[in-house]
């Protein structure tokens, strides 16, 4: 049977101010086990005493007898152990791309394939590594033809430089459609990545028109 080595009246005594006054009652309670063994209590009794495993009755002895009353102190945490390994992690990923804008979905399929079941607020917390909520963005059904749009800078100075020779005015002209209900949900989002969603042709909407001269006249 595993007993810790005997202690000198010197250790006898530390243990027992350690016990009586440190401030943590983890490393108080290490002290007075590491008494009872020393009194012969053996580990099975030791562990059942202080309802925790065998093992870790064990390892309180191995740590007392290569560091001492160091090996009894708490050991300093980075913080509370992550619910989901790195697989997992990723998973909780995958299943975003599928639904970007219900978290709670994410939550279903995460509990039916690992059976652990999270909270919204723990894949959230999760997100903050990686995505972003935020607004999702329009963009056109079509992307403009490259070479058309190379040629507009050019075809724009040379009518800004007929309007300063008198042959004209050059007006600015563009619009924007207003609706009451929300057409952009925000969505979790990769950092440095934008969800698109084509712009919707045939909602109703109010349309307004503007005309802009370069002096600001409208």
């Amino acid at each position: 049977m595993k007993y810790v080595t005997p202690l000198s009246d010197a250790e006898i005594e530390t243990l027992h101010q350690m016990q009586a006054h440190y401030p943590s009652r983890r490393a108080r309670m290490r002290a007075h086990r590491l008494l009872l063994s020393h009194q012969h209590y053996a580990i099975p009794h030791i562990a059942r005493l202080s309802q925790v495993d065998q093992r870790r009755v064990s390892a309180w002895i191995d740590r007392w007898q290569t560091w001492g009353l160091v090996g009894l102190y708490d050991r300093p945490w980075s913080g509370r152990p992550a619910i989901f390994n790195a697989e997992e992690q990723q998973k909780v990923y995958a299943y975003l791309e599928d639904s970007p804008k219900d978290v709670k979905k994410v939550v279903e399929a995460m509990e039916q394939e690992t059976r652990k079941r999270v909270s919204t607020k723990t894949i959230k917390r999760l997100m903050k590594k990686s995505p972003s909520w935020k607004r999702i963005k329009q963009a056109p059904a079509q992307s403009p033809d490259p070479q058309k749009y190379s040629r507009r800078p050019e075809r724009i100075t040379h009518l800004q430089a007929r309007e300063s020779q008198g042959a004209g005015d050059l007006w600015y002209f563009d619009g924007a459609g207003f609706c009451f209900e929300p057409s952009l949900p925000d969505a979790w989002q990769p950092i440095g990545a934008a969800r698109k969603i084509p712009t919707a042709s045939h909602s109703r909407r109010l349309n307004g028109l503007g005309f802009l001269k370069r002096n600001n006249d409208l």
